[in-house]
């Protein structure tokens, strides 16, 4: 017999309505189509509570602080997500010392989450480099980390005239890599011991 799912709250703090959903898709449905909507899911109604009254700034410089111990800083990390049942996929970059979201890309259709934190790690460098700046940036993705060693997002994902802008981006970011060096490590984000990503898009 298959374990029952565990319960999640959901807090949305900016979207169509702000407030605390028991269901992702009610959840999902205050934030389609907000730029810059803000959400995380939670384990607990009293944790989801105290997160809606806290908000989300002062949220993201504490779980900052809380990797101060672990992580090198300054530094950066980036995450993808991607809903398994309809392709879609967004990704994003975090400061991890303050929490602040400093790129934030998607939806794209008829996708992956590994080609959303392979094209995260490259959008990373390529900020960082417009910018001359030289910290580390995490990521929780192996996949992804082989890929960048190899300039190569190795995937299996088929096109389709959804995807085309995927692909696109992919094309963009693989010659990126061929043309261009860069100062910034790409470190393993180690969830096990640190907890969840910083760029975590809190849906699991």
């Amino acid at each position: 017999m298959a374990a029952a799912k565990k319960q999640k709250w959901y807090v949305v703090w900016s979207g169509h309505r702000p407030g605390i959903y028991t269901k992702w898709d009610e959840a999902k449905k205050q934030i389609h189509g907000v730029a810059g909507a803000k959400y995380k899911s939670y384990d607990t109604l009293s944790e989801a509570k105290e997160a809606f009254e806290t908000g989300p700034v002062r949220l993201a410089t504490q779980r900052a602080a809380a990797t101060v111990r672990n992580c090198l800083l300054p530094s950066f990390a980036v995450d993808a997500a991607c809903d398994m049942t309809t392709g879609v996929m967004e990704y994003r970059g975090v400061d991890i010392e303050t929490g602040a979201e400093i790129f934030r890309m998607g939806p794209y259709q008829d996708s992956s989450n590994n080609l959303g934190e392979f094209l995260a790690i490259v959008h990373c460098l390529a900020f960082c480099k417009k910018r001359g700046l030289t910290e580390p940036i995490y990521t929780d993705s192996r996949t992804a980390l082989a890929w960048i060693r190899h300039r190569k997002a190795k995937t299996t994902v088929e096109r389709t005239a959804g995807n085309a802008p995927v692909f696109e981006l992919i094309t963009r970011a693989e010659q990126w890599l061929e043309k261009n060096t860069y100062p910034n490590r790409i470190l393993k984000w180690e969830t096990k011991e640190w907890g969840e990503n910083p760029a975590d898009f809190g849906r699991k």
